[in-house]
């Protein structure tokens, strides 16, 4: 067997394994629980186990692995290793991840944001491929970010770069979770879209939401208020294009500060497809300098769900490279 590089994506639900060939064929995939309540211990035995049964089923030696990337949630140091303490693993205070897998596995590891690592994975084997700068924006809860720039992560000093999310698009805006007001994920997430949907009905707008919610306000989703615009409501359509106006007008100010030559929008949302993508690409120009703006293309994800696990690999081997 020639040797191949692992992708772990460590999440606080699931942990998503994936085997790469050096020339970029993903031979193998694996998805299991993370079972994060039992904290580090019992999720570190669970990706060990999750490797190691991935690599015997395809009669890989780990001997052959040249190295093994993680991706995991911030805050995190990506050269020593070191996950401090993500809200979603409960119990992990400063552990020290890339050097225990190492010990575990016996091969070189190394750890990175698991959002750079969707990034590159767009990059690396996904819509990116081909382009020398581009941007990622991951649409779900928040709004995550990461930026290659000449075929490399920008991590900046700290490693805190790329955190796009975090833009600031309103002064004096809506509280984000990170606290501060007004950044482009207190708009342009699904919890950003909820909010601007209740935001409307505390003004006293009229929509077919209020059924799908059994009158709960509380219970809205992205989800709903997807369908109920599908279907023509007028207040959810115009939820919707808000939200991706907000999403335009971030993206604007990354394509000017960046000149990308492409945007690549990841998650759920971008099933909404050209409801989505119309609006975001006709604020991205009307914000853009002409040159910059006609140039970068804003386009879904071309990995799905999987740019994460398969930019973990990507990640590993340029650094295993580099090294």
């Amino acid at each position: 067997m020639s040797e191949v590089i692992i992708g772990v994506d460590l999440g606080g639900t699931n942990v998503k394994t994936a085997i790469v060939s050096r020339d970029k064929k993903v031979l193998a995939k694996d998805s299991r629980p993370t079972n994060a309540e039992g904290g580090p211990e019992a999720v570190m035995n669970v990706m060990e186990q999750s490797v190691r049964e991935l690599t015997a089923s395809q009669g890989i030696n780990l001997k052959d692995v040249l190295a093994v990337g993680f991706g995991a949630p911030g805050p995190m140091n990506w050269q020593t290793g070191i996950v401090y303490s993500p809200p979603n693993l409960p119990g992990w205070t400063n552990v020290p991840l890339a050097k225990l897998m190492k010990k575990r596995l016996g091969v070189r590891c190394f750890v990175d944001n698991d959002a750079n690592v969707a990034c590159y994975g767009e990059y690396w084997l996904g819509a990116g491929q081909g382009t020398e700068n581009m941007a990622v924006l991951t649409l779900g809860t928040g709004v995550g970010g990461g930026v290659v720039v000449f075929g490399k992560l920008l991590r900046g000093i700290d490693g805190t770069a790329a955190e796009l999310g975090h833009l600031k698009v309103q002064r004096d805006g809506r509280m984000c979770g990170c606290g501060s007001r007004g950044c482009l994920e207190a708009y342009a997430s699904v919890t950003g879209m909820v909010r601007t949907a209740k935001e409307g009905f505390e003004q006293g707008k009229e929509s077919s939401l209020k059924t799908l919610c059994g009158g709960n306000l509380d219970k809205i989703t992205g989800r709903m208020i997807y369908e109920a615009a599908k279907e023509g409501d007028a207040f959810a359509q115009w939820v919707f294009n808000e939200t991706a106006t907000w999403l335009g007008l971030g993206i604007a100010s990354i394509v000017n500060f960046l000149n990308p030559e492409k945007v690549v929008l990841c998650g759920g949302m971008i099933a909404a497809g050209d409801m989505l993508f119309n609006p975001v690409r006709e604020t991205m120009l009307a914000n853009t300098f002409e040159v910059p703006g006609k140039r970068c293309q804003i386009v879904p994800a071309g990995l799905g769900e999987d740019s994460g696990v398969i930019g973990c690999a990507g990640c590993a081997l340029a650094r295993y490279q580099a090294e």
